[in-house]
């Protein structure tokens, strides 16, 4: 019994060190930028498809800001990528912590002379690589590299983040000693009751907006008391600024009771990469794709399995009773102690006698009721769908219909169900393409609509005789053959130019549907390292004179080929 007893709390401690959320205060970081840090964005907030795993710090608008390593340690990692965090350094420290720096402009000294010798060996621009900790050793308060605007950032700031090196668990830099003030209370924009009784609505939650006066971090009292009925759920918008050097930045925390009994409470301090997700299904992610708008709900959906929920009452959800009354209070937190308290008042309301909801009759739309927890698969003639177990937050009415062929297409548009219905796990979707005709079938695969109505590519490729697709969205789809080669234009080289005063060679490169898939650039037949900056379709080959001989004609060659083989080349003789 005593070793049961011993092997038990072994397992708790270790599920506590690999899930908990708390983070130790005595974390001693050098700051990363120097002057004071002002935040654009904070831990944990809501960012497209994810929680924010790292702070962001203002840089005044411009990139070369020096960017300093944290503590002593080695650099474990260096990635670099087109979009996502663009250029970045790991670095793990001997305090169990890894700090990383990302959407970098470039690296310092011997780490920037590394990364070129790797890319010049693969031939590659986007490298991801792991070093042994003997490799590259740095200090604390060293110089690595310059802050930018890299990767699929939207302005340039540093990227930020601290983790445990153990499970790579991005926890809130907040709680580090890094001189960040704060003494702003969060502000709150907006509340929303939801009906959520399934009597009422099987398909639709219906949000109505609770009206109040908006407020600039003062607590808000509700006089109105708000009336209602069955089962409801309350949703807020709210955000928070860090001080007044910040831009507007996301919550930490919410609290709700009810009648003074807990009943609902989320906190992010702390999360794993692979959950991170099930923000998705924290909020409400219809409003966010139609309106933009960021609203955390305070009852969860019954297959959201984020670790951030502390206690859960009901799933946050309230059967509220006629002529009862129901006290409730919500707590809007930041990260540094600061709340701000919304107080109102729910009456419950006799129902309505009529619940029914009148949908439009639709003679080619078909449904299907599909349970979160199990593999999910629907299958005609022409079309294929496998969702697997646990890919949905909720269980769902799954609708499915078909119209007609639009021009340069080569199937129907088939609507699988709605993209205001998030996914957690990717479905695959294949579509048959019988009518394809052979010589485009290296070249096809699956369309979409953007929000704008515009087609993009969904990607996929053609299998036995169907264009199959791993997705995370639902939506419209349909076959689609991209044989258009990509664009290439010349922004400061032409033939026969002397380049001897240019610093670097830029181009203008851009892919019609598919997206770029490679580049390569070659000097004299060698290949030469150039840059590629997707948001503004931009590559750029700095001159090196440690790797090109210098006062000679140069013939440079470029080649653009896309996600579909369809490859673009120039050739160029300059004087350098």
């Amino acid at each position: 019994m005593f070793y049961r007893i011993l092997l038990i709390i072994c397992y708790s401690l270790l599920f506590l060190t690999s899930h908990s959320q708390k983070v130790s205060t005595n974390i001693n970081l050098f700051p990363p930028l120097s002057g004071p840090l002002y935040l654009s964005g904070a831990f944990g907030e809501v960012r497209t498809d994810h929680f924010h795993s790292g702070v962001d710090f203002r840089t005044g608008g411009k990139a070369n800001a020096e960017v300093f390593a944290s503590e002593k340690g080695f650099i474990s990692r260096i990635k670099i990528s087109g979009g996502g965090f663009g250029k970045a350094i790991y670095i793990d420290h001997p305090n169990g912590y890894t700090t990383v720096y990302a959407h970098l402009d470039r690296f310092i000294g011997r780490i920037d002379k590394y990364v070129k010798d790797q890319q010049y060996k693969q031939e590659l621009f986007e490298i991801d690589i792991y070093l042994k900790p003997y490799v590259i050793r740095v200090e604390r308060g060293e110089l690595i590299a310059m802050s930018g605007n890299s990767g699929s950032s939207g302005g340039p700031h540093l990227h930020y983040e601290v983790r445990r090196t153990l499970n790579q668990m991005p926890v809130n830099p907040s709680f580090t000693n890094l001189a960040i003030t704060d003494n702003l209370k969060p502000s709150v924009r907006g509340l929303w009751i939801y009906t959520l009784d399934s009597s009422v609505s099987t398909n639709i939650k219906q949000k109505t907006p609770i009206d109040f006066k908006s407020n600039n971090g003062d607590d808000i009292t509700i006089s109105d008391t708000v009336k209602t009925f069955g089962t409801v759920g309350l949703a807020i918008k709210a955000y928070d600024y860090v001080n007044t050097g910040s831009t507007r930045c996301g919550i930490n925390s919410l609290v709700m009771w009810v009648n003074g009994v807990p009943w609902y409470s989320f906190k992010v301090d702390g999360f794993l990469f692979s959950e991170t997700r099930y923000v998705n299904s924290h909020i409400d992610y219809e409003i966010r794709q139609l309106e933009g708008k960021r609203i955390h709900k305070l009852f969860i959906d019954p297959n959201n399995k984020f670790s951030n929920y502390g206690t859960i009452r009901n799933q946050g959800r309230l059967t509220v009773k006629p002529d009862s009354i129901y006290a409730v209070k919500i707590e809007v937190g930041d990260a540094y102690g600061n709340n701000t308290y919304v107080n109102l008042t729910l009456k419950g309301i006799k129902p309505k006698t009529d619940f029914s909801i009148l949908n439009a009759e639709t003679s080619n739309i078909e449904q299907v009721y599909w349970s979160f927890y199990k593999k999910n698969i629907f299958k005609r003639d022409d079309i294929s769908i496998e969702v697997p177990a646990d890919a949905l937050y909720n269980d769902l009415q799954f609708t499915y219909s078909v119209s007609g062929r639009l021009k340069g297409t080569f199937s129907q548009v088939y609507h699988i169900h709605n993209r205001l219905t998030p996914v957690h796990k990717a479905f695959t979707l294949k579509i048959v393409a019988d009518s394809l005709p052979a010589k485009y079938r290296q070249k096809a695969l699956l369309g979409t609509f953007s929000p704008k109505g515009e087609i993009i590519s969904a990607g996929g490729s053609y299998v036995d005789g169907a264009v199959t697709a791993s997705l995370r969205s639902f939506g419209d789809y349909f076959v689609y053959v991209d044989t258009i080669a990509p664009t290439i234009r010349s922004i400061n080289l032409a033939n026969g130019k002397d380049m001897s005063k240019e610093k670097s060679i830029r181009f203008k490169v851009d892919d019609e549907f598919s997206g770029i898939g490679k580049i390569r650039g070659t000097i004299n037949g060698k290949w030469v390292l150039f840059d590629y900056d997707p948001k503004n379709k931009l590559i750029m080959y700095e001159f090196d004179a440690e790797r090109l001989e210098q006062k000679r004609n140069q013939i440079l060659e470029i080649t653009i080929i896309d996600q579909m083989g369809n490859a673009n080349s120039k050739q160029y003789k300059f004087l350098w």
